[in-house]
């Protein structure tokens, strides 16, 4: 204000305080600087080179509080930002993914990362995630786990029997189509199918959940699936039952790190 007045009582008026006030703030400032940053010619002041200098600079740090201001103003309010997020291999990769082109229409500027990795917990605890998404988390005294949903398995195929729910024993009885055995999804079938004294051999094997359903809508064999997956994409001509004895179940957590500032966009 003085710098733009040139006149010490005019600016201290501008400021509301005094006059004795404002030039002893100068005063201190000088004594800070090292240098007169005014040159006191009667009841007129001028900048000196040191002030000009002092000038330039001060604005400069203004104009960068305000900018840094505005960009947590926005970064609060999920407008811009960074979403990391780590996920299982397999169909949760697919599931979150398709999660995101809704993200995407709520906060198109913020930019969504999605780590694929088996190792969530090492991701969300070493910052590689602002959070992990999967089925098993261990690490409880260090993580905030929540349960988001549970969900069944179904089998699905491209003809009806007229039974809404079948054993477990009858995905052996024709041909089936899977996941490889890395997803979540093939592990539980794997494991149940060891405890019930079976083994299973995939007709077809594939990484995609859009080839599965196609495999299974032209009669290559039926596949398990989970509700969400199944509910996620088009699946109108094809029909599912519910398997039981024993029911295929599972799970979904979130995980995030204890006591520590949560990303805004992650809140979102």
């Amino acid at each position: 204000m003085v710098c733009k007045e040139l006149h010490f009582t005019k600016a201290a008026e501008k400021l509301g305080i005094s006059q004795p006030t404002l030039s002893h703030q100068i005063k201190i400032l000088e004594q800070e600087v090292g240098y007169p940053l005014f040159n006191r010619v009667g009841k007129k002041i001028e900048l000196t080179k040191a002030g000009e200098i002092v000038q330039k600079e001060a604005l400069n740090v203004q104009g960068s509080l305000q900018s840094m201001t505005s960009q947590n103003t926005a970064f609060t309010k999920a407008e811009i930002g960074e979403l990391k997020i780590a996920v299982l291999p397999g169909e949760i990769t697919d599931l979150v993914s398709t999660l995101c082109i809704h993200f995407n229409r709520l906060y198109p500027n913020i930019k969504v990362v999605i780590q694929t990795t088996d190792e969530l917990e090492k991701a969300v605890l070493e910052n590689q995630a602002d959070f992990g998404i999967g089925f098993h988390f261990h690490q409880q005294d260090k993580l905030q786990v929540t349960k988001l949903y549970e969900e069944a398995f179904y089998l699905i195929s491209n003809q009806h029997d007229g039974r809404k729910k079948i054993p477990f024993s009858a995905i052996f009885d024709s041909p089936i189509v899977l996941f490889p055995n890395k997803h979540q999804c093939r592990k539980i079938l794997d494991r149940t199918s060891e405890e019930v004294g079976r083994q299973l051999d995939p007709a077809v094997e594939t990484s995609s959940i859009e080839a599965i359903l196609n495999l299974v809508r032209n009669g290559v064999g039926h596949s398990v699936v989970s509700r969400t997956l199944y509910e996620f994409y088009d699946t109108e001509d094809l029909f599912f039952q519910h398997i039981e004895k024993p029911t295929l179940t599972r799970a979904v957590y979130l995980a995030m790190k204890k006591n520590c500032f949560v990303n805004y966009p992650a809140c979102s």
